[in-house]
């Protein structure tokens, strides 16, 4: 009779174990680690700890698969801010005395805090992005003075023409006159106000402002605002450069 409940309890906690591995297994499945080498399917990671990478010694990212749906803001956000940057580059160039497309060769610099001209931020870099975009689609001569004198092309990883190592720079560009924009965030509001410099003599050519309300998207690209730990320690020289002859571009 001992033997008999001694044997029926083993069950019991057999059965109970193998339950809580399955409730277990169905929790743990909520958690997916993206590993950098191949992992057997069947490979159940059972612990709730997560270890910085550090401690790892690789570099992965976790993704919690809860279930619950994550807010996701909708592509209109994106496209409205793109119509804004649309709206400026026509003012800029209805502002203007003279006709710029055709006539004038530009360049466009990082949008920068109103309060810190020295600072930017993801949303300043998207702006001057796509006010190049912007002002081409328009018909003006637009230069980018990130571009490389030669395109390097790295194996495994793709082929680059930009960048912002001065190493790898011109160190001279022509243009007649720079795109500079700021912005200011108050009260929910973001401000923005951009003009046309004229090389040389900083002669404001002609210029445009626009306010809207901050939303999830321009937040987030507020979010990590930085600027150089000192005052740039080499200089791009954009000026003037040799009259152009009458239809030429």
């Amino acid at each position: 009779m001992q033997k008999k409940t001694w044997g029926l309890a083993v069950l019991i906690l057999l059965a109970g174990a193998a339950a809580a591995q399955a409730s277990d297994a169905v929790t743990l499945h909520r958690y997916v680690v993206d590993y950098p080498h191949q992992v057997p399917g069947d490979y159940v990671y059972r612990t709730p700890r997560v270890f910085a990478p550090e401690r790892g010694g690789v570099d992965f990212s976790w993704n919690w698969l809860s279930g619950d749906k994550k807010d996701v803001m909708p592509a209109e956000t994106g496209t409205q801010l793109k119509l804004r940057v649309g709206e400026l580059a026509s003012q800029l160039l209805a502002g203007s005395k003279e006709p710029i497309p055709g006539e004038m060769r530009l360049a466009v610099a990082s949008f920068v805090s109103l309060d810190q001209v020295y600072e930017t931020s993801a949303l300043g870099r998207y702006l001057a992005e796509q006010m190049l975009h912007e002002l081409h689609r328009l018909r003006v001569d637009v230069i980018d003075v990130r571009m490389m004198p030669s395109m390097q092309i790295s194996k495994g990883y793709g082929e680059y023409v930009l960048s912002r190592d001065m190493a790898q720079l011109n160190y001279a560009h022509h243009a007649d006159a720079v795109v500079a924009g700021t912005y200011s965030v108050a009260d929910g509001q973001i401000f923005v106000n951009v003009r046309l410099l004229e090389n040389n003599s900083g002669l404001v050519l002609t210029g445009a402002s626009m306010v809207f309300e901050a939303d999830a998207l321009t937040a987030a690209m507020l979010k990590h605002a930085g600027q150089p730990y000192q005052a740039p320690m080499h200089e791009v020289m954009v000026e003037r450069g040799p009259a152009r002859r009458a239809g030429e571009r």
